[in-house]
């Protein structure tokens, strides 16, 4: 196991929050699709 120090110092990869943008991007692209594709009416 590593120590809180040792993880700190881990460097390397593109990081998590360009991760959390693309897949946000990602899911909002194919839900504007689905929408666009297979839209959805109000049961009232």
């Amino acid at each position: 196991m590593m120590n809180k120090s040792e993880l700190t110092q881990v460097v390397g990869g593109a990081g998590w929050g360009f991760w959390t943008i693309v897949g946000g991007a990602v899911s909002f692209v194919l839900g504007f699709i689905e929408g666009l594709v297979n839209p959805v009416k109000c049961g009232k």
